[in-house]
């Protein structure tokens, strides 16, 4: 290993790659721009190639709870902005329609897209920001961003163990191998969104035989999408 990357093995080692881990997760679910993945896999290849220091256990738990808690956040943000939003945002009639379509779709699939949303980058600030402004249940919303914290933070932690396995004697590609999966994982589950979102759109309008749009079909622009 190079010298110049010793200093680098030393601090993820310390207690401090726990608090980065907690911070970044925090963080990046109210301003995604921040590497909240990038640093869950980093440490995880870091913890693999120095004998398990830091602790995998410990990083999956620093990331699941500042995930958390980060997205509890957010949705309080939304519960707190949601008067101004309604008064300047959701006043006129397609504001109340998309206020509705969104209070519908949490409704029908809320679970599954606070838990899949954990997975975009965005689309766990959308969707969290989005439940707390129709007020979507706290106790459900906190059940299901535990589920997706959890396993978000779990596979953070494992992508960055196979990076770290795969390339014991290099770190720098292990954090890059592990990287390069989690952008082609990010892509295939917003394809695969897409694909289900396209054939929702086509069975509606199959379903209505061609008599025009409906309010709901009209409206089906609305649909936030979490890129």
């Amino acid at each position: 290993m190079d010298a110049w990357f010793d200093p680098i093995m030393s601090f993820a080692g310390s207690p401090w790659a726990y608090l980065i881990v907690f911070l970044t997760a925090l963080l990046d679910a109210m301003l995604p721009i921040l590497p909240s993945e990038s640093a869950l896999i980093a440490c995880g290849v870091f913890a693999t190639v120095t004998g398990f220091s830091p602790n995998l256990f410990l990083l999956i738990l620093a990331g699941a709870l500042g995930a958390f808690l980060g997205d509890n956040i957010t949705y309080a943000i939304g519960r707190w902005a949601e008067p101004f939003a309604n008064r300047h945002m959701l006043n006129g009639e397609r504001g109340r329609r998309a206020r509705k379509q969104a209070e519908r779709w949490l409704a029908e699939r809320g679970g599954a897209m606070i838990v899949v949303a954990r997975y975009i980058p965005g689309g766990r600030t959308a969707v969290s920001l989005v439940a707390g402004m129709v007020e979507y249940p706290i106790g459900r919303f906190r059940i299901f961003t535990a589920i997706a914290g959890l396993t978000w933070s779990i596979y953070g932690v494992l992508l960055g163990f196979w990076g770290g396995t795969a390339f014991k004697d290099s770190p720098i590609k292990g954090i890059g191998a592990g990287l390069a999966t989690a952008a082609l994982i990010t892509v295939l589950v917003e394809v695969v969104r897409r694909i289900l979102a396209a054939r929702r759109r086509r069975g509606r309008r199959g379903g209505k035989g061609g008599n025009g749009p409906s309010g709901d079909e009209s409206n089906e622009e609305l649909e936030p999408h979490a890129t």
